[in-house]
């Protein structure tokens, strides 16, 4: 069995083709990817042809929608980082405690391979199902601490999220 290149712990799983990833590292992933992916896309739900003009306006300058993924990547991981040494400092309840140490060593590691950026959101930038962009077809509905991204095109579930308040 592989090691988990993020905290050394078995890897129980294959998450990602090309990285080994144990699965408590995996899903510590997807939920930073994810409030990068929404924060990236847009503040809030496109809205029929002013939020496609302010779209436009706003990614123009950018080459591609995957450029505009991966383009604050370093950033985010030191944001986030920030709010999760104040979640620890806080005290939080030992799930969550553990919960946030475990993702110190998630952002260290991505602070380290910032090509993982590229690498998760090759696939994420368009609908699996009907092709549209994300950038100008999404819904977000957020349940409980999860926040669930979908199209709006074809209401397929793009990604899931666990997103507790940091």
């Amino acid at each position: 069995m592989e090691t988990c290149v993020i905290c050394g712990g078995e890897q129980d799983s294959r998450h990602f083709k090309d990285y080994n990833i144990c699965t408590t590292c995996a899903d510590i992933l997807e939920d930073v990817m994810g409030e990068y992916f929404i924060r990236t896309i847009w503040k809030r739900e496109p809205k029929a042809h002013k939020a496609y003009l302010q779209y436009l306006d706003h990614t123009i300058k950018y080459i591609s929608d995957y450029k505009k993924l991966t383009e604050r990547s370093e950033s985010h991981t030191k944001q986030v980082s920030s709010r999760v040494q104040d979640a620890l400092e806080s005290n939080a309840a030992p799930l969550k405690q553990k919960y946030f140490t475990h993702m110190q060593m998630v952002l260290k590691w991505l602070e380290t391979a910032p090509h993982f950026y590229h690498y998760y959101f090759k696939d994420y930038y368009v609908c699996p199902n009907c092709g549209s962009s994300i950038f100008e077809k999404y819904v977000r509905t957020d349940v409980g601490e999860w926040m669930v991204v979908s199209c709006s095109e074809c209401d397929t579930v793009i990604k899931k999220y666990y997103s507790p308040q940091l």
